[in-house]
């Protein structure tokens, strides 16, 4: 691991530990929670909420494994304006810094934008830059030529602001990569986008993590320059 003083941007109160992470062609330092399953087994009814605040961000999901590496074979222009939506620990996106691009991490909770924000500084020797916001309520003025997202479409109800979030943001003739395991819930969300122009194409990866195997769905869109019009 790199020793640039990642550990102070840690949030206190967790037992981390410190793992090397195969992506492709990169070897990712990743700061985590060091037991995720403990982790999940103390969150109290009152602290679950009426937002089903979860700490899904502790785990490290195939489907960021699955980004991480596609990312880690992409051509990423240096300094190309790039969010992570829905970071978590920050494994894909980390992956798009190590390749040059210019990083903000999103992420409902703060936690998880420290661990990310820490991970960024590990693998690249830079604080990573972080933003908190709720895709119900996604903030104006910034937008990017590339956004990144893996394992967030899990709940209807975030389905529509995810997407809205993901139009919002991306530039015309910028990319989105929306990686997902097959589940259910999220057939037919990102291909409504193509109604709107934008160009799909889907691939296939299997990832291996803690010893099992794993296939995850790929989506890269590509934002039209100008906006199509739909009948409905």
């Amino acid at each position: 691991m790199k020793h640039s003083g990642s550990e102070r941007w840690l949030p206190k109160g967790y037992p981390v530990t410190c793992e090397r992470v195969r992506a492709g062609g990169l070897n990712v330092h990743l700061n985590r929670v060091k037991d995720p399953n403990a982790l999940s087994d103390s969150i109290d009814e009152e602290a679950f909420g009426v937002d089903e605040r979860f700490p899904y961000w502790a785990e490290i999901w195939p489907s960021s494994v699955a980004l991480a590496s596609r990312l880690s074979k992409t051509m990423i222009p240096a300094g190309a304006p790039t969010v992570e939506l829905g970071c978590g620990t920050g494994l894909a996106g980390v992956a798009a810094a190590m390749r040059g691009a210019d990083l903000l991490f999103t992420d409902y909770e703060a936690d998880a934008l420290a661990f990310a924000r820490a991970n960024h500084a590990a693998n690249t020797g830079r604080v990573g830059r972080t933003r908190l916001f709720d895709w119900r309520e996604p903030p104006r003025g910034f937008s990017a030529h590339l956004v990144i997202a893996s394992d967030v479409l899990y709940e209807e109800r975030f389905l529509e602001p995810f997407l809205s979030t993901l139009r919002r943001l991306l530039l015309p003739g910028g990319t989105d990569w929306v990686v997902e395991p097959g589940s259910k819930i999220a057939v037919g969300t990102v291909e409504r986008l193509e109604a709107e122009g934008y160009q799909r194409a889907l691939y296939l990866e299997e990832v291996t993590v803690r010893g099992k195997n794993h296939g995850v769905w790929l989506h890269r869109l590509i934002r039209p320059h100008r906006r199509r019009r739909v009948s409905i």
